[in-house]
């Protein structure tokens, strides 16, 4: 067993010719996925080629991968874990069925040997979380996750070991923070604590037990750089919740930060080795491999082909319905800009109730829409939560702190607004600091009350907008986000999504 032409040694690349030592590295392949969110079914790849998009994933060819990967590099002496960074089935019809059910049963045929938690696998609350656990025998891991009393929650260990070629290997699980205000109000009983503290307490609990610890958690880059940074000791961090692509993975000092992207379009490999004596990572080494071509046949899961047959059979009800057409797509953006998506629907919020202002969350818009024809299965995929429409009277000063919040704030999603233009300023250091407030064209009046819809989830406090808890005269319509976009839809010939400006940068 030789290492590579290169090594990854701290944060550069060094030659590695010298013959291998009578003892020889231990070579451990860690494969690792995240925010798989219910992908039964291959997609589309327009973010690759929008004219002519290849077929992309699904968790046959996901499990197939893993599968051709696993034979390879055992057949090269390599020993194998399998990981997954949590959001398992919330997105798609197909992962809906019962809560989560069948397909998070599906998803275990892969073969994991660790499965972090992640915020929306919370999203129809902690008792539908156990059951699936116990169900599908998920091998759950959350370290950071307590009841009230302070006690670690009993139905997920806070990480697994396994031993591969003499070494023992600790999988420890960890989930964001936030987690609590942004998914069913049930997780706001359960106590998170950060990632780098939790850390601390994990290394004393396992020192002198194991060989290697991995961090395998629903941690966005930016929470794992902060991991990383608290305890530089560490080598490799599986990540995920932010969705991220690192195609080689990121370093930070000397550690290896790792995450696939989402909805089973790729898998991860890390290949490290470590010296059977001292346990010291030698070498480490990262690859995303994208889902394109069709593994070989001989790596196809029969029940798992079965189960997800059967999946997309179950699911398939009216979804290829063509509900009405687009003219130019229904895109999402980030941070501080609006959005084509973000505006239709909450125009559409403001129409169904009257409204002078609506309020979305941007994480409440999954995926973009291309023009031309749309389907039921487009716009569930686009709203797969089955929040409601809401409006309510507020004050001007409680909606004005929550457009700061969300302006302002820095670990916040932002919004998507309807009848309310936001103006915001980036200082020297380029945090943005609100401006102004428009509704209907005049400046916003903290002592004038306001209707405003949104979504029920925002509208319980979600995202942490307890502002939306003093509301008055709530009044909340039996429609579905996805049911109001179809309604938006219906009859009204080709649709063309507002594209204006409401958050607006100035000088």
């Amino acid at each position: 067993m030789r290492f590579p032409w290169f090594c990854v040694v701290g944060l550069g690349l060094v030659a590695c010719a010298t013959p291998p030592r009578p003892s020889e590295p231990v070579h451990l392949v860690i494969l690792h996925t995240n925010d798989v969110h219910g992908q039964v079914l291959e997609r589309r790849a327009t973010w690759l080629d929008r004219e002519h998009p290849p077929a992309l994933g699904g968790l046959e060819r996901l499990a197939a991968e893993v599968n051709a990967q696993r034979r390879r590099a055992e057949a090269d002496g390599a020993f194998v874990i399998v990981v997954d960074g949590g959001d398992w089935y919330q997105g798609t019809p197909e992962g809906a069925l019962d809560r989560g059910r069948p397909f998070v049963e599906a998803l275990m045929c892969i073969g994991y040997d660790a499965v972090s938690l992640g915020n929306h696998d919370f999203d129809h609350g902690v008792a539908n979380l156990e059951r699936l656990i116990d169900a599908a025998r998920v091998p759950a891991i959350a370290a950071n996750v307590r009841e009230a009393n302070g006690e670690r929650i009993a139905w997920a260990q806070p990480w697994r070991i396994v031993e591969r070629g003499g070494l023992r290997v600790a999988l420890v699980g960890f989930l964001t923070p936030s987690t609590p205000y942004i998914t069913h109000r049930d997780a706001s009983a359960l106590r998170f604590a950060r990632a780098d503290d939790e850390y601390a307490r994990v290394a004393k609990e396992l020192d002198g037990k194991v060989d290697w610890i991995v961090p395998v958690g629903h941690l966005g880059v930016d929470e794992s750089i902060e991991l990383a940074k608290a305890h530089p000791e560490l080598r490799l961090i599986v990540s995920g919740h932010s969705h991220t692509y690192l195609a080689e993975g990121q370093l930070e000092g000397d550690t290896l930060i790792v995450q696939t992207g989402l909805k089973a379009s790729a898998l991860g490999r890390v290949d490290a080795w470590l010296d059977p004596a001292t346990k010291r990572v030698l070498a480490i080494h990262a690859e995303v491999l994208d889902l394109l071509a069709d593994a070989a046949p001989r790596n196809r899961d029969p029940e798992l082909a079965r189960r997800c047959a059967e999946l997309v059979d179950r699911a398939k009800t009216d979804l290829a319905n063509v509900v009405g057409t687009l003219a130019a797509p229904l895109e999402r953006a980030k941070g501080f800009q609006s959005s084509t998506a973000g505006n239709w629907t909450t125009d559409l919020m403001r129409e169904l109730t009257g409204a002078d202002v609506a309020i979305h969350n941007k994480g409440g818009i999954r995926t973009d829409i291309q023009a031309g024809p749309v389907t039921r299965r487009d716009l569930f995929e686009n709203a797969p939560f089955d929040n409601t429409v809401v409006s309510f009277e507020l004050s001007g000063a409680d909606l004005a702190s929550v457009v700061r919040r969300a302006t302002e704030g820095a670990t916040h999603g932002g919004l998507e607004y309807s009848g309310l233009v936001v103006r915001a300023r980036r200082d020297g250091a380029g945090k943005l600091g609100l401006v102004s407030i428009e509704i209907g064209g005049r400046p916003l009046e903290p002592g004038a009350r306001y209707r405003v819809a949104t979504n029920s989830f925002l509208a319980d406090g979600g995202d942490g907008l307890d502002e939306f808890e003093r509301a008055t005269e709530r009044r909340e319509a039996p429609m579905l986000i996805r049911d109001l976009c179809e309604w938006g839809l219906a009859n009204r010939g080709i649709v063309t999504p507002p594209n204006e400006a409401r958050c607006v940068l100035v000088p």
